[in-house]
């Protein structure tokens, strides 16, 4: 019995003693949940803060801030598509300066049907393009041109039209390629075996983030004509991000010819997509001497797209223009459409994406 109690006591005081030392637990767990909690809440407002700022932000200026995005964006593209898509659409119609100063190889051969309101069809071959001869530095190409090889522009006057085309090969020489100037010296040998020799001269600066302008003056020298000089003007608009406005003015004096030749174009090119493009052009062309005369002008388009293999294209070019040779002529209207096939060859293998 006295056993029994004993133990009924030790349990009882065990029983007490692990009571208190709960409730000490639950005190102390008590006092320290504050210290746990306090934290958050002194944190809270800093994380509130700039979740307010930001709706402020949001509600206050939003037009502000877009205004911002737009003129960033619009920066962006304008510094790109300057060159971007004046060098895209250029490379694309193969124009003859473009082709001139890359910095690939390249060859095309052009096969072009034209027909000529009261003359019939004519058909031409040409050969254009060079080949940067190795261990040069990639400072000396063999050049294969037309006869109007040092046509920076893509020609369409009537009074070219009818000229025979014969190839002329020879060497160009880079003197200097900076971001502004470019130096070329050559020398050429046409099929009838006459040399000609020049010095071209090219300078190009940005005005603003829309505007390209584009000066070519080409000194040269050819056997049995004598001393000549042409000088052309281009001044590239970016429209938006597939259109642009050229104008190319072209002057040439030399020894063979009367006063000044002279021709002004305005075109308006279209990059349709990555194998078509599109150009639409006005031009007016004459001479200064005997007496000053505009012998033509004229309108037209030129459809350009690549078909069956990157490097096979097509073109139809349909044109109207107004000429007479002398001030005693009438001006008489003649429409003209050209269909041209033309295979690339090229050392990139791959056209660049604009």
């Amino acid at each position: 019995m006295l056993i029994k109690i004993t133990v009924n006591t030790i349990l009882l005081c065990v029983f007490l003693l692990c009571k208190v030392a709960l409730a000490q637990t639950i005190d102390e767990i008590v006092i320290v949940e504050p210290a746990l909690v306090e934290p958050v809440i002194i944190a809270e407002p800093v994380i509130a803060e700039p979740i307010e700022h930001i709706d402020q932000l949001a509600g206050e200026a939003p037009a502000e801030q877009q205004s911002k995005y737009w003129l960033d964006s619009s920066h962006d593209y304008i510094g790109g598509s300057a060159d971007g898509l004046v060098s895209w659409v250029d490379s694309f119609f193969a124009v003859p300066r473009y082709q001139y100063e890359s910095a690939s190889s390249s060859l095309r051969l052009r096969t072009q049907s034209e027909w000529e309101e009261g003359e019939g069809n004519s058909f031409k071959v040409k050969l254009r393009g060079k080949i940067r001869l190795p261990r040069a530095k990639k400072r000396i190409s063999l050049v294969f041109t037309d006869d109007e090889g040092d046509d920076d522009t893509q020609n369409v006057f009537i009074k070219d039209a009818n000229n025979e085309s014969k190839t002329n090969v020879g060497l160009s020489v880079n003197v200097r390629d900076g971001k502004r100037f470019r130096v070329d010296y050559g020398v050429r040998l046409s099929s009838s075996f006459k040399i000609k020799v020049n010095t071209r001269f090219r300078y190009q600066v940005h005005i603003g983030e829309y505007y390209v302008n584009r000066f070519t003056n080409t000194v040269y020298f050819n056997d049995g004509e004598g001393f000549g000089t042409t000088a052309s003007y281009e001044l590239d608009r970016v429209i938006d991000k597939s259109r642009f406005i050229r104008w190319s003015n072209k002057g040439k004096f030399a020894e063979d010819i009367d006063g000044v030749d002279w021709s002004s174009q305005l075109r308006l090119s279209e990059r349709l997509n990555e194998k078509s493009a599109i150009s639409k052009f006005v031009w007016a062309s004459g001479d200064t001497r005997p007496d000053y005369l505009t012998t033509s002008y004229g309108l037209g388009l030129t459809y350009r797209r690549s078909f069956l293999r990157s490097w096979l294209f097509y073109e139809l070019e349909p044109r109207y223009i107004w000429r007479r040779d002398t001030r005693q002529d009438n001006r008489e209207g003649v429409a003209l459409f050209t269909i041209r096939f033309e295979a690339l060859i090229d050392k990139s293998k791959k056209r660049k994406k604009w």
